[in-house]
């Protein structure tokens, strides 16, 4: 038999198994860990960052799976401290030219000061913990058989274990249908479980009722103000003018100032929340009283949670316009009422699964490492990466985007829906130079679009209160926001230094979630009635914002290259660090990107013929792309010398997430971001976090997946144990979902015109493989299974209806699909057949 042949046989035989199973899988499927999708444990959690994450998008849960007690921290995703509006707004328009006059002359740590002192705002409202709901049980000895596992199949979180010759288990789970936390806790022996519960909170205006003879409510008030600085650092940079419920006009604190302020201290402002929980069955004796609910005798009990706020949009008091939370709480468990353990499980089964389920993954054989607890598999991987780790890595990463961003929720923040602090880490804030943004990078590929809506609704609001911003701050129409904001959409920048906080490019960059959206929905409506709006309103701003460079390109007037600083010399002759400058990369990118956006869209709804005109002009005169004297792309409109970046990979922003820069149509340009990339520690032996993730996408765009998997190793393997993000006590999610978003980026990229296959495969560290579900620009979806590194099925599947190009390697083919047609590809993009 020749080798044409034997590839023939092989290729027939793995589309046999890809098309008979319903989903892409490896040959090897039967050798799978029996783990591949759950991360278990063999004891409960030690702190937050040990406990398992449950969420419906609403409401979010941390799961701690002790024995003698059991804890669950909560939270809510509108509950968020302060209120909206009485937020400081420069007029920058009265010393615009000052600041511009000082740019251009190259007094740039003038520009920093100035700017720092007179065009930032107040500190950003904090995303509030609500509390923990603990669970105390009656029941002493030794236990044994302990698990606790959280199952990405079923979004359960479950624990099990024998206690005096008992079986006890508890089952958790977040029910996006019925807007509820159910838990139900079973013992192996009819009247044996005894426990009693209640709600712990660092908020001290918690009351607790009982609301009849199996139901009981926690109602209490956020705080009006949480200030993430010290009254020191507000005092000691002369801010007090900032902040008049803390300090008098002389600058004097007030005699009850203090970070944090409840009720009468701040004029009665604060959004109110409650917490409903009532026992839906039980085979025992249930109790309630003002001290919490208890039950005893009991073998089943399945309780039933309902959580609310007062918040009633984003542009309203929640202490004066809200709505009572008992009307959202009340209605949910009456709702729930009468139905079993069974039902609710079914009906989180049938909508949780029909979202997750849609991508398949495998990667690799399972390694000796493969069936051990997550925790312990976490820390080998470092010494021998587990390619099915990674294959759980990126699902969990869809999890936890079902989990944080559904329809009606608030979109992901720093921590997804997740915080314990009253004050954490950044504020739990939308931090728009790249956290915010990352969450959403992998939502479309990764087959979750009906998760973008939460950013999408997040952009209809933002566009509102930018217009405020752009009118009274900039004097300009169009809409702006800058690197940060909050549940109240804030569009001014907030408090820090000038090189991080005025930045008027946050509301652009999510203008790319807007167009993703259609590139791979082709929603015509939707591009009418919300993208094109809202995007041609950035693009208006950026064009008023714009100045010529003396040389006939268009540039942005102060810029800096978020959280980075450079080395310039002085009117003295002395080397310093400035932060402000102009034309920055990442500011151009942003630009040309909402401007080509807004043309296109203009183009497809044939809309404002004058108005694109005049764009296409405007976008032709943009400031390029530069390359540096050692060949690198450079960070600003000219070179400086560097101050070594921390963490800054915004002038890799064109080659991505944006899609300007590819390896065949800007091969120069593509070489430019790999020399700096490799400067600045591209070499994968560091680079945890959002940075990380940042590198490991922009190495698969230029389709190195040798560098990519390095990256995405050191990602899953700077994990807590829980498998989310961070480093000590700090969580930041932005890294998993980048983490996620870059493997998708390995097996399939769409954004250069044509869907390539397996385009940054580590063929050695994943030599054997299959997805299925995954979604390409254009309306499609793809499938592949490979082997020894080598594509042998690949099937794509139109979803609108249309045509496209597919490329593996050096071959293409032109397809031309109906709607809810598939073709399916050997190896040199031969049709094997069509269905």
């Amino acid at each position: 038999m020749n080798a044409k042949s034997k590839l023939f046989l092989a290729t027939l035989a793995a589309l046999q198994i890809f098309t008979a199973r319903g989903y892409a899988q490896a040959p090897t499927g039967k050798q799978a860990s029996k783990n591949a999708m759950t991360l278990w444990y063999t004891q409960p959690a030690k702190n937050w960052l040990e406990a398992l994450p449950l969420g419906n998008g609403l409401l979010g849960a941390m799961v701690f799976g002790g024995t003698s007690s059991e804890t669950i921290v909560l939270n809510e995703g509108t509950l968020w401290a302060e209120e909206p509006g009485g937020r400081y707004m420069p007029d920058i328009t009265k010393d615009s030219a000052y600041v511009f006059n000082l740019i251009r002359t190259g007094q740039h740590a003038e520009a920093d000061l100035y700017v720092t002192q007179h065009w930032l705002g107040r500190s950003v409202p904090c995303y509030e913990s609500l509390g923990n709901l603990r669970v105390f049980f009656d029941s002493t000895g030794t236990v044994s058989n302990y698990v606790r596992k959280l199952d990405l199949n079923d979004a359960v979180a479950r624990v099990s274990y024998n206690r005096n010759g008992v079986n006890y288990s508890r089952e958790v789970f977040t029910s996006y249908p019925d807007h509820a936390i159910i838990m139900h806790l079973h013992a192996g022996k009819p009247g044996a479980l005894a426990f009693k519960l209640g709600l712990e909170s660092e908020h001290p205006t918690i009351k607790t009722k009982a609301e009849g003879p199996n139901e009981i409510t926690f109602t209490g008030q956020l705080p009006g103000l949480a200030l993430r600085r010290t009254l020191q650092y507000v005092e000691e940079h002369k801010e007090q003018w900032k902040y008049p419920e803390l300090f008098e006009k002389d600058g004097s604190r007030k005699p009850f100032a203090k970070e944090i302020m409840y009720g009468k201290d701040v004029d009665g402002r604060g959004m109110y929340f409650q917490v409903r929980i009532k026992v839906l069955n039980s085979n025992g004796k249930v109790k309630t009283g003002d001290d919490g609910l208890s039950v005893k005798d009991a073998g089943d009990v399945t309780l039933a949670i309902a959580i609310a706020s007062s918040y009633n949009g984003f542009d309203k008091s929640p202490s004066r316009e809200g709505i009572d939370p008992a009307k959202r709480t009340r209605p949910t468990i009456t709702k729930l009422a009468g139905k079993t353990y069974g039902q609710l499980l079914a009906t989180h089964l049938a909508d949780y699964k029909k979202i997750f389920g849609r991508v398949s993954l495998q990667l690799g054989q399972p390694t000796e490492n493969s069936n051990l607890p997550t925790d312990q598999r976490l820390l080998k991987n470092a010494i021998m990466p587990d390619p099915t780790l990674a294959a759980l890595y990126y699902q969990f990463g869809r999890y936890l985007v079902i989990a944080d961003s559904r329809p009606g929720a608030q979109p992901a923040n720093l921590q997804g829906i997740w915080n314990v602090d009253r004050i954490p880490p950044w504020g739990s804030d939308y931090t728009m130079n790249v956290n915010m943004n990352m969450n959403y990078w992998g939502v479309e590929a990764a087959n979750l679009s009906d998760c973008h809506e939460p950013l999408i609704q997040f952009m209809r609001e933002a566009s509102v209160t930018g217009h405020q911003t752009a009118q009274q701050m900039y004097h300009f129409p169009g809409w702006v926001m800058h690197h940060n904001t909050s549940l109240w959409r804030d569009a001014q920048p907030v408090d820090w230094f000038s090189y991080v906080s005025f930045w008027p490019m946050g509301g652009g960059w999510l203008c790319e979630d807007l167009w993703e959206h259609y590139q791979f929905g082709q929603d015509v409506n939707y591009l009418r009635n919300t993208a094109y709006p809202i995007i041609k309103g950035a693009a208006e701003f950026y064009d008023h914002w714009l100045v010529d460079d003396g040389r006939g390109h268009l540039l942005t007037p102060v810029s800096d290259s978020p959280e980075n600083m450079f080395y310039y010399t002085d009117k003295d002759g002395k080397q310093v660090m400035g932060g402000l400058t102009m034309g920055s990369t990442m500011d151009m990118a942003i630009i040309k990107e909402v401007f080509a956006n807004s043309i296109k869209a203009a183009k497809i709804l044939n809309v404002d013929v004058a108005w694109r005109q005049r764009m296409e002009k405007r976008f032709a005169a943009l400031l390029p792309y530069q390359i540096g004297s050692r060949g690198q792309i450079l960070e600003y409109y000219k070179e400086y010398k560097e101050v070594p970046p921390r963490h800054n990979t915004s002038p890799y922003y064109p080659l991505f997430p944006s899609g300007q820069i590819t390896l065949r149509k800007t091969p120069e340009l593509a070489a430019a971001e790999q020399k700096l990339m490799e400067e600045r520690g591209g070499d994968g032996k560091r680079g945890g976090g959002f940075p990380g993730a940042w590198l490991a996408t922009d190495w698969a765009r230029l389709g190195r997946g040798d560098m990519s998997i390095k990256f995405v190793n050191n990602l899953v393997g700077r994990n807590h144990p829980n498998m989310l993000n961070g480093g000590g006590k700090v969580f930041q999610i932005d890294a998993n979902m980048g983490g996620y978003a870059a493997i998708g980026e390995m097996l399939l990229q769409s954004h250069a015109g044509e869907i390539e296959l397996l385009p940054a495969l580590p063929d050695k560290d994943w030599p054997l493989g299959s997805v299925k579900g995954l979604r390409a620009r254009g309306g499609f979806e793809v499938g592949m299974t490979w082997k020894d590194g080598i594509l042998t099925v690949g099937s794509v599947k139109s979803i609108t209806g249309t045509s496209g190009i597919v490329r593996y390697r050096e071959k293409t083919v032109n397809i031309n699909l109906k709607k809810g047609q598939t073709i399916y590809l050997d190896a040199n993009l031969k049709t094997i057949k069509k269905a």
